[in-house]
């Protein structure tokens, strides 16, 4: 038997900053499983190989292996008046051994400036830990959970003249991928996505699953026979919320409210099913105005995604805003100096532009502010109360949060 190459004990280790080759991308997932306390499966990282990219794949390095990671994947993202370029940032981990060095912080910055994205975003597993990068929160969403023999509706209730049936995967997948593309420009936060982030929606091994069911796909039609809505969802034998099975809903969406409401009509009446389970709604979902008792669902806020602006012009100048604007903005960006800045901003429901600017701001704030603020998750004037945005001119918050509101509420759906 070979004798192992002798192991070099972290504070003797030599740190190498080193982008991911190809044949190195079966060993750096293995880490980046590790660091999240997982056992690795190849299947779970096919979608991701897919979208392989050469530099957007990085870590730190001691010889043969890897005790840092981290990558991202070019996206897009619906914002009002259009979509904008972001980094969606994931697998970020360091090894226990080689916390407190600042690799983190090394890692960050070295991702932050060779994006070509003016923003980036993640899910935080841990919130205390990006804001010091420049992340604020974007959007958030609830939890929701409920006894389906209690969420009657209202009388009043309009379920149109349409029906809802479940539909094969095959079937499922031909219709809802141009659906749910037509209603992209409907709610701010929606990412696009490509083929290959599709397969990634549908992977479902049996270990993901909890004991629940696999997949289960649902279409509403309406009168006329076209599909206007849709849903995935799971069902599990044993709830803990009532006696009896549940029905676990992952994306639910159509394109008109009765199609919507018919949808959760049917899933909240299935055969057998006694609870509900929405893990990801946004802020602002109509459910609660549709059942006849409110009190009985349960509702969970949290904290969904993050975003990090890098290119505060181009950031700004993707979208437009609810009211006419000329004022100067002020960031104050410590982690990256030369993102920060003052800049102009003319903008209105038509459009934008921002440019550099040496005039005095109506308006101050951090970089992590103006990421929470970017599409109204957070209202400028909450920051203003807690004393972390400075108005120069008066009424200058109450202005931002008007202008940069959206209505639906922002909400993302993909994690990653």
């Amino acid at each position: 038997m070979s004798t192992p190459a002798p192991h070099t004990p972290p504070h003797q280790a030599e740190l190498d900053l080193q982008t991911v080759a190809e044949d190195q991308i079966e060993d750096f997932e293995r880490v980046v499983t590790r660091g999240f306390h997982s056992d690795f499966h190849g299947d779970e990282w096919v979608p991701e190989r897919k979208s392989y990219v050469p530099g957007r794949w990085f870590g730190f390095r001691t010889g043969d292996r890897w005790v840092t990671t981290a990558l991202s994947f070019p996206r897009r993202m619906s914002v009002p008046g259009g979509m904008v370029d972001v980094a969606g940032v994931t697998a970020v981990t360091v090894a226990p051994a080689f916390r407190r060095r600042g690799l983190l912080t090394a890692m960050m910055r070295h991702q932050l400036t060779t994006i070509s994205e003016p923003i980036a975003m993640l899910y935080a597993t841990e919130s205390l830990i990006y804001g010091r990068f420049g992340y604020g929160s974007l959007t958030r969403h609830l939890r929701l959970s409920g006894k389906t023999r209690e969420l009657g509706f209202l009388p009043e209730v309009d379920l149109g003249q349409g029906s809802v049936d479940e539909v094969d995967l095959d079937h499922y997948r031909t219709v809802v991928v141009p659906l749910r593309a037509s209603l992209l420009g409907t709610r701010p936060g929606h990412l696009e996505r490509d083929d290959v982030w599709w397969d990634g929606v549908f992977t479902d091994p049996e270990r993901w699953r909890d004991g629940a069911s696999a997949w289960r796909f649902a279409l509403h039609f309406a009168a006329d026979g076209t599909p206007d809505g849709y849903a995935t969802f799971r069902t599990k034998r044993d709830s803990s919320i009532a006696d009896g099975r549940e029905v676990q809903v992952s994306e639910i969406d159509a394109t008109t409210p009765q199609a919507y409401a018919a949808l959760w009509r049917w899933l909240l009446d299935l055969d057998l099913i006694r609870a509900f389970r929405r893990g990801n709604a946004p802020v602002d979902d109509p459910l609660h105005e549709l059942v006849a008792n409110p009190r009985m669902i349960k509702t969970e806020l949290s904290d969904a995604a993050y975003a990090r602006i890098v290119d505060v012009p181009a950031a700004l100048g993707a979208r437009s805003y609810t009211v006419d604007l000329d004022l100067v903005i002020e960031v104050v960006d410590d982690f990256l100096p030369k993102s920060g800045g003052r800049f102009r901003l003319q903008g209105g429901p038509d459009g934008s532009g921002v440019t550099r600017t040496d005039h005095t701001p109506d308006l101050s704030l951090s970089a992590r502010q103006l990421a929470a603020i970017y599409l109204g998750g957070t209202p400028a004037t909450t920051f203003a109360r807690a004393g972390l945005l400075t108005e120069h001119t008066p009424g200058m918050a109450g202005l931002i949060t008007s202008a940069f509101g959206s209505d639906p509420a922002a909400f993302t759906t993909d994690f990653f």
